[in-house]
C-alpha cells in the first residue's frame, strides 16, 4: 500500500511541475561532465530557467525514452519510479557519451494571450499571437509541448563525435565542442531529418555564478558557429511551434511545441 502511494505522490508531483510552465527550459544536468576511472553515469532532469530548475524524478509516464548512445551502441536506461537523479547507467565507454531523453506530450492551459505572446516571442516567433486571433482561437486555450534533451558525458578522454539519434527536433554538433576551444564549433539543427535554416538557437552559459545568453540563427545550411570558452556550462536550446492537432485526444490543443535541448561542459 505505501508503495502504491509513493509512486501516486511522484506521479502527481511529476504531472504538477509538466502541467505549470510556460517557457521553461527542460536539460539533463549530468552529476560529473568528464568522468575519471569510473563510467558511472549518473545525470539530473531539470526544468526551469537560467540553470535554476526544479529536479524531476524518474517516470516511464513522463519519459519515453531514455538512452545512452556510447562506442557505437544505443543502451537504453532503465530505472525505477521515483529515482533521483533520474538518469543512472555503468554501460559508459572511454570518449564521449551522449544522453538522450525524450518526453511525453504535455499540455499546458492559457488563460489569455499574454503567456503565450511572452513565450513565443521569446523562442522566435513575433507574430503567432496575432496569427492566433486571426485564426479565431479561443483566448483560453490548450498548447501541447514535448521535449528532446541531450547531454555529453566523456569519460578517461575527450575523443568522439556526436550522434545523430534521429529525434523529431535535435541539435547535433558536427564539431567536437570539448576539443580545440579555439576554434568554431559548427551546431546543426534538425527537424525531421531535414535542416531548419534562419531559426533561432539560443545558447546559455554560467562559469562562476554568471550568466550569458547568446540569441543566434541557423545559416542557410542549418547550422550556427559558436566558440566555447574553457570550464564553462552551456544549455542550448531550440523550439519549433506549429499549429496543434485540435483533437479530442490532445485537449483540443490549438499549438503544439517541440523543444530541444543540448548540455555540456567544457574541459
Amino acid at each position: 500500500m505505501k508503495k502504491i502511494f509513493t509512486s501516486f505522490l511522484f506521479i502527481i508531483i511529476i504531472t504538477s511541475i509538466f502541467k505549470n510552465v510556460y517557457c521553461h527550459e527542460f536539460w539533463i544536468d549530468p552529476i560529473n561532465y568528464h568522468l575519471e576511472n569510473s563510467n558511472q553515469i549518473s545525470a539530473k532532469l531539470l526544468i526551469g530557467e537560467n540553470f535554476l530548475g526544479s529536479q524531476l524524478p524518474y517516470s516511464k509516464k513522463e519519459f519515453e525514452i531514455t538512452n545512452l548512445y556510447s562506442g557505437n551502441k544505443k543502451i537504453k536506461i532503465k530505472g525505477r519510479l521515483g529515482d533521483l537523479p533520474a538518469l543512472n547507467t555503468k554501460k559508459g565507454n572511454t570518449g564521449i557519451n551522449i544522453l538522450q531523453v525524450i518526453s511525453s506530450i504535455n499540455y499546458v492551459d492559457y488563460d489569455g494571450l499574454l503567456k503565450f505572446d511572452i513565450f513565443s516571442r521569446k523562442k522566435g516567433y513575433r507574430n503567432l499571437a496575432e496569427e492566433h486571433q486571426y485564426n479565431n482561437y479561443p483566448l483560453n486555450f490548450v498548447e501541447s509541448y514535448k521535449r528532446y534533451a541531450k547531454s555529453i558525458v566523456s569519460i578517461d578522454n575527450h575523443q568522439g563525435s556526436d550522434v545523430d539519434t534521429g529525434m523529431k527536433l535535435e541539435l547535433i554538433f558536427l564539431d567536437n565542442p570539448l576539443l580545440e576551444l579555439t576554434k568554431n564549433k559548427r551546431i546543426l539543427l534538425e527537424y525531421k531529418n531535414n535542416i531548419l535554416v534562419d531559426h533561432q538557437i539560443t545558447i546559455m552559459s554560467i562559469k562562476d555564478n554568471n550568466l550569458k545568453v547568446d540569441y543566434l540563427r541557423t545559416n542557410s545550411k542549418g547550422y550556427i558557429e559558436y566558440v566555447f570558452k574553457k570550464n564553462t556550462k552551456y544549455l542550448i536550446d531550440s523550439v519549433v511551434i506549429i499549429k496543434g492537432s485540435n483533437k479530442k485526444k490532445d485537449k483540443y490543443a490549438k499549438w503544439h511545441s517541440l523543444w530541444a535541448s543540448y548540455t555540456l561542459k567544457t574541459p
